[in-house]
């Protein structure tokens, strides 16, 4: 479907409604902008809230992708529930503390 949208004297222009709503568009969305054979494109873009960005950095990305096949290859191990935690902690705690080093022989 082909529209026409009028560039305003801000270089503004308004999408109209029904593509809008079709790509569910609001205000303060943000579009990808670009020129490709001297046709403009808009693509709406998804943000990430900042607090968010490490998930998406390659690295994160990496372990994302060991973790799902690890899954898929059954190296799994349990998962504790929270309540369980404070138990496995207090044992931990209650265990000696083991000698790192040998003690030299005389």
């Amino acid at each position: 479907m082909t529209h026409v949208a009028t560039v305003s004297s801000k270089f503004q222009i308004s999408l109209p409604k029904s593509l809008r709503e079709r790509l569910g568009l609001r205000p303060g969305d943000h579009l990808v902008v670009e020129e490709c054979e001297g046709n403009l494109i808009l693509t709406p873009a998804a943000t990430v809230p900042k607090g968010q960005l490490y998930f998406w950095s390659r690295r994160w990305q990496e372990g994302e992708l060991r973790a799902e096949e690890d899954i898929r290859a059954g190296r799994l191990s349990r998962t504790y529930a929270p309540a369980e935690t404070e138990g496995l902690v207090s044992d931990i705690l209650k265990v000696p503390e083991v000698k790192r080093r040998r003690q030299k022989k005389s």
